[in-house]
């Protein structure tokens, strides 16, 4: 067996123990250590250590599930934020034919922000707009409190059938609250939630490209929250065996690959509407179900 040259040795004795450190080291500390690796051994190394010290996320078997949602992707509308604006009056379409499609309960509009929500409820609100639906749309408060927020959600279940109720990913009502399930059989996700372009995620992606690449690092930093708080706002909408709901994912992002293999299994399709027509064909099919 091959012994290692003193000077490896030296340099593994001066080298602190990645492995036993690396998981509990401040984000400064972090990059220090980052400094003193010279080889891309040693940097796979440590890329390596980081991903096993990563939280692991444990899904349980829920047979009940495997019929619960009917997913479409939507590939007429392109929800980013340089087009978002000029797709506005499709979406507004979109979420009039789901109220019309829901007569008897509301429909859950879910938004990647408050802004977005609010501009798109503009749109439903205008006596101008030809998609205007005789159903108001109802945007969450901002409450302080989860009672109030439940006794807001409670109120506007009950008192709105065939409205729309706009809630915002990553917010208490679209992950915190379990009052959804079962009262909703239509939803809709205006876009996948990608986490806002700013100074602290510029950095963040910076710090994660020197290690996974730029393609690796953008997945880690902006798809997987953003496909996350997807995957969880979905998930209160059953949570009892016998609960169904139909969910038009509203952006032809959630058919790439990069995006599509993010979801949970049970929210994974192949159903793609390319036209206004298979949007109908889909929400007539539903309703003979």
């Amino acid at each position: 067996m091959p012994f290692p040259s003193p000077s490896a040795s030296a340099a593994g004795a001066a080298a602190p123990n990645i492995q036993n450190r690396l998981g509990s080291l401040t984000k400064r500390d972090t990059k220090k250590l980052f400094a003193q690796l010279t080889t891309g051994a040693k940097l796979l190394h440590a890329a390596e250590t980081r991903h096993a010290l990563a939280p692991c996320h444990v899904r349980a078997a829920t047979p009940w599930r495997d019929r619960a949602y009917d997913i479409a992707i939507d590939l007429r509308a392109d929800t980013t934020y340089q087009q978002r604006a000029r797709h506005a009056p499709l979406t507004a379409a979109a979420i009039a034919a789901l109220c019309a499609a829901s007569p008897s309960a509301p429909v859950a509009i879910f938004f990647p922000s408050y802004a977005y929500a609010e501009h798109i409820k503009t749109a439903l609100d205008s006596a101008n707009s030809a998609f205007r639906t005789p159903h108001s749309a109802f945007l969450q408060p901002r409450l302080p409190d989860l009672a109030a927020q439940n006794a807001w959600l409670e109120n506007a279940l009950a008192d709105h059938p065939g409205g729309a109720l706009f809630l915002v990913l990553g917010s208490s009502f679209a992950e915190g609250i379990d009052l959804l399930g079962g009262r909703i059989t239509h939803a809709m996700v205006v876009g996948p939630a990608l986490p806002e372009v700013n100074p602290v995620q510029r950095a963040r992606l910076a710090e994660h490209t020197r290690v996974l690449g730029r393609e690796a690092a953008a997945r880690r930093v902006y798809q997987i929250p953003g496909i996350q708080k997807v995957n969880q706002a979905l998930g209160r909408l059953v949570r009892a065996p016998g609960q169904r709901v139909r969910a038009l994912l509203h952006c032809r992002r959630f058919a790439e690959p990069g995006y599509h293999e993010l979801l949970a299994p049970d929210y994974q399709t192949t159903r793609h509407l390319a036209t206004d027509d298979d949007l109908a064909a889909w929400l007539h099919t539903e309703s003979e179900s």
